[in-house]
């Protein structure tokens, strides 16, 4: 089954960052509390609560207080989709503008029960239902989550115009930016001027928009040296350079290293 469960180490230290999150991945916070970066903006998150994050948004880094303690899951799309859940309550879990929750006791003891039997279930090598029953505890899991779900969308939303902005400009980046890497391309998808969607994008995150654009190029660039077999020659052409030279240059100057360096790191 395509789950994995995340301890206390994995979520800190597990977890490379920058990254990109590939699988929707849930992140519980029992004890302490937690900062992290999400695409551009700060956010600091007190026990008891939790943060949902979803494919294409880039975590740059977490860190935690002392004493935290916390836990998680991570699952596919796929998995998600074979518990067949209503399509309503699917699109109220993937409201990208609230992705992150409070929680009271009771309802952090409940998500950390279900949690705790799922691991023991997963741990079952001669158990014969064991999808069957991992299905059925998840089931129960997002039903509880869309109780907290429902309440933070009843809620009046918390974001300025700007920010509702620079969320729109981020999401466009995560699925344009193989492509497009000039900010008038985006500019004109929000039918604004490049001036003045660069000066909201500063004002809003304390980082320019073509520094935006490229933590994201750099980060698949990262990916594909580490984690793939991919010749620089075929991330060059994925990653929509002209040529090799420009490639190492763009690389080199926003790392310190060149694409072979950094793979042979």
């Amino acid at each position: 089954m395509d789950i994995e469960l995340l301890e206390n180490e994995t979520i800190l230290k597990g977890l490379r960052f920058p990254h990109k999150v590939g699988k929707v991945t849930q992140v519980l916070i029992a004890e302490g509390e937690i900062s992290c970066i999400v695409d551009f903006f700060s956010y600091t998150l007190k026990a008891p609560s939790m943060a949902i994050f979803f494919p294409g948004q880039v975590i740059e880094s977490i860190e935690a207080s002392e004493g935290f303690r916390g836990f998680g899951m991570v699952t596919s799309e796929a998995f998600t989709d074979s518990l067949n859940l209503p399509v309503s309550f699917q699109e109220r879990l993937s409201y990208k503008s609230n992705h992150f929750y409070s929680l009271n006791q009771e309802g952090l003891q409940a998500f950390e029960n279900c949690y705790s039997m799922v691991k023991s279930v997963m741990s079952r090598e001669d158990q014969p239902y064991k999808e069957e029953i991992i299905r059925h505890l998840f089931s129960a899991y997002y039903y509880g989550l869309g109780y907290y779900v429902h309440n933070a969308q009843r809620q009046k939303s918390v974001m300025t115009g700007q920010q509702e902005i620079c969320e729109k400009f981020i999401s466009l980046v995560s699925e344009h930016f193989k492509t497009q890497r000039e900010i008038g391309f985006y500019a004109d998808k929000l039918c604004l001027t490049p001036k003045y969607l660069s000066k909201l994008i500063k004002d809003t995150s304390g980082r320019s928009a073509p520094e935006g654009i490229d933590s994201y190029v750099v980060l698949e660039a990262k990916n594909l040296l580490k984690y793939s077999n991919a010749a620089i020659k075929e991330i060059v052409y994925t990653l929509n350079f002209p040529n090799q030279s420009v490639f190492y240059k763009f690389f080199k100057a926003r790392t310190g290293q060149t694409p072979s360096e950094y793979r042979n790191s």
